[in-house]
């Protein structure tokens, strides 16, 4: 359609650039250009009014005027005819986009919100899809929205500011398992954890921290864990001197191509307890390593398969996104 455009936009400038030197050079260039200029507009929108030059001792101007017609009325309405499809097939699909975004968002459930897109979410998203989690995400810069979905087609968003509730619940934050905080504003992501707690107090709430002294205001605001830029960045860097063959091998599972295999924590689910650790069967997954059993806040590292699992145990395994989903629906196979 571009390119169509800028043909026929071409083609129009060429028609009325022919009648107004046309017209001047065929009339003894006794008229100005810009009455000559008038003269091709006015036949070419088919205005229709008196003739600003008078045609009739200049045949072949009359000429030019039948050729002007003919050439210039057909382009310019195709031109005319091709903006104005472009406009309302914009807005249509557009419009389109917003309601079929909003039926698949209201079909989630157990899904995650990431409210503010930057350098932090990029990765953060990449991870969420890389590992099968279903998310949604919010910001109110719609250039920002459109550089994520280059990336991300399939992915879910909300246009708007995510400190508004009329927003948080059309993401679905009644239905959501977590929601991520990650503005670059720690005033921003203080009022979207209230916002989102008051809303969903179940909710799991991570949020980014830019300025270490607003870690106790985000933990009162809701937030159930804190993400530190600078911590974690001294921690890492103190992981890369003192024990770098582990944070090599963290990198490799996250960049891992073929299996993405990641550290993952699973809920057990209430069929299984009072049940044995081997009941679970993770030796018939053949990508899953199990790392340790927690219950509360003890966490028990190898733990033997005769162990007894209680209410609200939860495994921790190195696993595939696959085989967690497997792991997670274990108790309905």
């Amino acid at each position: 359609m571009a390119k169509k455009l800028f043909f026929t936009g071409t083609g129009l400038i060429f028609i009325l650039l022919t009648g107004t030197f046309g017209y001047w050079y065929l009339t003894g260039q006794k008229y100005p250009l810009f009455d000559c200029f008038y003269l091709t507009v006015i036949t070419i929108t088919t205005i229709g009014y008196s003739e600003v030059i008078d045609q009739g001792h200049y045949p072949n101007a009359r000429i030019l005027t039948i050729f002007i017609a003919f050439a210039g009325i057909g382009l310019l309405t195709y031109f005319v005819t091709s903006i104005s499809a472009l406009v309302i097939e914009g807005h249509l699909k557009q419009s389109y986009r917003k309601r079929k975004m909003e039926n698949a968002i209201r079909k989630l459930e157990n899904h995650f919100i990431i409210c503010g897109i930057g350098r932090h979410s990029v990765h953060l998203m990449e991870e969420l899809t890389q590992t099968h989690r279903e998310s949604v995400f919010i910001d109110i810069n719609t250039e920002i929205i459109e550089k994520i979905l280059k990336k991300y087609p399939d992915e879910l968003f909300i246009e708007g500011d995510a400190t508004n509730d009329d927003i948080l619940l059309k993401a679905g934050i009644m239905e959501a398992r977590g929601l991520f905080a990650t503005t670059t504003d720690d005033n921003l992501n203080l009022v979207v954890c209230l916002s989102a707690k008051r809303l969903n107090p179940e909710l799991t709430i991570v949020a980014l921290c830019n300025n270490h002294n607003n870690l106790d205001k985000l933990k009162l605001a809701g937030a159930d864990k804190i993400v530190s830029t600078y911590y974690i960045s001294g921690m890492r860097m103190a992981s890369e001197m003192f024990r770098p063959t582990v944070t090599e091998v963290l990198d490799v599972m996250l960049r891992g191509k073929n299996k993405f295999l990641r550290i993952e924590q699973v809920e057990i689910h209430k069929d299984y307890f009072g049940k044995k650790i081997h009941d679970l069967r993770i030796a018939e997954f053949k990508n899953t390593l199990l790392i340790a059993l927690r219950n509360g806040d003890e966490i028990q590292f190898n733990p033997d398969p005769e162990m007894i699992i209680n209410n609200g145990d939860a495994i921790i395994v190195m696993t595939t996104p696959q085989e967690r989903i497997k792991l997670e629906n274990l108790s309905k196979s």
